[in-house]
């Protein structure tokens, strides 16, 4: 009933006078905000494996790297935190987003001193703690996203959500990873902080949206002084049907992320340079994964969940397959693995904003920062938790197996996935 009259209230929306303009500064805002938490951790996260690799690092060890960022995984453990605490003079998501910018933009000029080659123990020591620090972030920054969009505009929203991810990643795994190749680490990593604290301007200086159950005056706006006393993950996993949304959640992570952090050590193996690869991620995965994002929210809009999820199994049964034939290629040509870049860039965006998407609707409320970060911390924790032992595994069946078995998998996971979603999960309550 309640989200029947939240939509209601936003097709009225629509005719007030500068609420066009007022969505499109909201998801410049947040798409500022997500492009902030990745640039630096998207070009660790793709040039630490390039460099163990050419290092003679295992396959296995790789994956074990994967640990450094075991803080997106536990965000579920302090969130009610970030949702009972704040200064009310700076705002309810401000008072952590602005703080914690900040502090990153301190750790990336200390971070420039030490070198990967060097003091590779003490930098994935620093880049965890960066990593606590911008899981933080993503906990206000996803709660403030929650609170602030009309049903209407989650979609979009989720949309400029992943878009905002897959530009970071592509600003740190493939601008940022051609600079390294050239200028080396510390000129790099000074080059991003000096464009974190141009993005973070617009950040700092902005007014606190206020939420929109705020805007509609319903009973949770009448109750949230009280209801965000006690905010937790247990209230959450006490919802119904929650259990079951967390196990489809888990097998969308596999599907999601099986393989893709091994795919750059492949290539690697088959000779390409970290220049070359930040090359194709930049151009080639650019294009696609915003053209996937795109595609991903309009579909989702228009065929609905459930066939979105169909679509998004076969692609990625396909580009494993297709993975599988590149590795046992001896020398694939630069068009064999663009294509290969942007299929997964694609896919990638299609299958993140049906997830995102998802995870909005089911956590929207009175905690929402809460239960955002309990789904968020589902995912990379099957992320981080598949990451090594898919390292071992292809370490003793090699690539060719491994990305061949992984396409099978994704078939299995169509059927299971539709099972839950048939009988467990309808997905109108995701609209």
């Amino acid at each position: 009933m309640e989200e029947i009259k939240a939509l209601e209230h936003g097709k009225k929306a629509l005719a007030v006078p500068g609420q066009k303009t007022e969505t499109i500064q909201k998801m410049g805002l947040l798409f500022i905000m997500y492009i902030l938490q990745k640039i630096f951790l998207c070009f660790t996260w793709t040039l630490l494996p390039i460099i163990l690799r050419s290092q003679g690092a295992s396959l296995g060890t790789i994956g074990l790297t994967t640990i450094i960022y075991t803080p997106w995984a536990m965000k579920f453990l302090y969130a009610s935190i970030v949702d009972k605490f704040y200064h009310p003079g700076m705002g309810r998501r401000k008072s952590w987003i602005v703080p914690l910018l900040f502090i990153s933009l301190i750790l990336l000029p200390i971070l420039s001193m030490l070198s990967p080659e060097k003091n590779l123990t003490l930098l994935l020591a620093a880049v965890f703690l960066l990593n606590i620090v911008s899981a933080t972030m993503d906990i206000a920054v996803d709660g403030y996203a929650t609170d602030i969009l009309h049903p209407r505009e989650r979609p979009w929203g989720n949309t400029i959500q992943s878009i905002g991810y897959m530009m970071g990643y592509m600003l740190g795994g493939g601008f940022f990873l051609m600079i390294y190749h050239h200028q080396g680490w510390q000129s790099t990593l000074l080059l991003i902080a000096i464009l974190h604290l141009v993005l973070m301007i617009p950040v700092v200086l902005h007014k606190e949206i206020p939420p929109v159950s705020l805007e509609n005056k319903d009973p949770v706006s009448e109750n949230q002084g009280k209801a965000m006393l006690s905010p937790s993950a247990w209230a959450f996993i006490q919802k119904p049907k929650s259990l079951w949304f967390l196990f489809f959640l888990m097998l969308m992570a596999i599907l999601d992320q099986g393989g893709v952090h091994l795919r750059l050590p492949m290539l690697v193996d088959l000779g390409y340079t970290p220049s070359t690869l930040g090359y194709l991620n930049l151009w080639c995965g650019t294009f696609f994964s915003v053209s996937g994002s795109i595609f991903g929210a309009i579909l989702y809009r228009r065929i609905g969940l459930g066939n979105v999820f169909y679509i998004g199994c076969l692609l990625v049964a396909a580009l494993n397959f297709y993975s599988a034939f590149i590795a046992q290629t001896p020398l694939p040509s630069l068009w064999q693995v663009g294509i290969l870049i942007g299929a997964e860039k694609f896919i990638l965006g299609v299958i993140t904003i049906m997830i995102f998407s998802m995870i909005m609707g089911f956590s929207a409320g009175d905690q929402s920062a809460t239960d955002n970060a309990v789904l968020n911390s589902l995912v990379h924790i099957v992320v981080l938790g598949i990451a090594p032992v898919l390292g071992q595994l292809c370490d003793m069946a090699g690539f060719t197996r491994l990305y061949a078995g992984l396409g099978a998998a994704s078939i299995l996971i169509l059927f299971a996935g539709n099972y839950i979603l048939r009988r467990h999960l309808p997905a109108d309550q995701f609209q």
